[in-house]
C-alpha cells in the first residue's frame, strides 16, 4: 500500500512539473504560452493561450513542424523552439519577436502579391504560403530570410511599423468602463460594435470570442483575468 501511495506522489509531481524539451531546455508554462501566442500569429491554427500542452497545441505544433520540414513528434524540441523564433541555436532564450496586427500582416501579404510574389490566400495571418513568400523577399533584398516579420522587412516592403495599441486605461477605481472595453476588442479585431457604453450582445459576443482565444473562461463578464489580457500589449488579434 505504502508503495502504491508513493508511485502516486511520483506520478502527480511528474504532471505538474514544467516539462523539458527533448534535447534539455527548460519549458514551462510561460513558455507554452509564447508558442501557443506564436501558432496563433502566423496562422497555424487557433489554440486557447492556457500555457497547458493539450491535444490541440500539441496537433498544431505538429503541423507547425510539417510547415518546417521537421519531425513531427508534438514536442516542444530544440528545433521547434528556433524555428518558432523562441530560442537561438546557442540553447538561450531568445528575445521576444515583434507582433503586428492582422492589419499590418495583411498589408504586407498585399504588398508581396504586388510584387510578384505568391502568398494566397490574403488573410492578415502569416501562413506558410505567406511565410514562404516573405523569406523569398529577404532573400532577394539580402536581408536574413527567417520568414518572419521584422522592423527591417516592413521598411523594405515600404510599410510603416504599426504603433503599438494602447492598451485600457485604467480608472481611479482599477476597472474600465464598457467604452475601454469596446475600444479595446475594436483595436484588436473583434467586433464589439458602437463604442456607446452599453454591453449589448455584440459586445458581450465579441468578449467571449476574446476570452475563448485567450484562454480564459468565456462567461462574457469582465472578470479581473479578462481584464489583464486586454490590457496586456500581447494581447491576441482577432483572426
Amino acid at each position: 500500500m505504502r508503495v502504491t501511495k508513493f508511485l502516486l506522489l511520483v506520478a502527480g509531481a511528474a504532471l505538474t512539473m514544467p516539462a523539458l524539451a527533448v534535447d534539455g531546455f527548460y519549458v514551462d508554462s510561460s513558455t507554452v504560452r509564447d508558442v501557443q501566442r506564436t501558432l496563433n500569429d502566423r496562422g497555424i491554427a487557433r489554440v486557447g493561450v492556457d500555457g497547458k500542452m493539450g491535444p490541440r497545441t500539441q496537433a498544431a505544433v505538429r503541423e507547425f513542424q510539417r510547415s518546417q520540414r521537421l519531425e513531427p513528434t508534438g514536442q516542444l524540441n530544440r528545433q521547434t523552439l528556433i524555428a518558432l523564433g523562441l530560442q537561438r541555436p546557442d540553447g538561450s532564450a531568445a528575445a521576444p519577436e515583434p507582433r503586428y496586427s492582422a492589419a499590418v500582416v495583411r498589408r504586407v501579404q498585399q504588398t508581396l502579391a504586388h510584387r510578384g510574389f505568391k502568398v494566397d490566400p490574403i488573410d492578415g495571418n502569416m501562413h506558410a504560403a505567406a511565410q514562404q513568400a516573405l523569406r523569398q523577399f529577404q532573400k532577394s533584398e539580402n536581408l536574413e530570410d527567417t520568414g518572419r516579420l521584422n522592423d527591417r522587412t516592413l521598411a523594405a516592403l515600404g510599410i510603416e511599423p504599426e504603433a503599438t495599441p494602447p492598451v485600457v486605461a485604467r480608472p481611479a477605481n482599477g476597472t474600465p468602463t464598457t467604452r475601454d472595453v469596446q475600444r479595446r476588442l475594436n483595436q484588436l479585431g473583434y467586433n464589439a460594435g458602437p463604442e456607446d457604453g452599453v454591453m449589448g450582445q455584440a459586445t458581450r459576443a465579441a468578449l467571449i470570442e476574446f476570452q475563448r482565444v485567450e484562454g480564459l473562461a468565456a462567461t462574457g463578464r469582465l472578470d479581473r483575468a479578462t481584464i489583464d489580457a486586454l490590457r496586456s500589449e500581447g494581447a491576441t488579434a482577432a483572426r
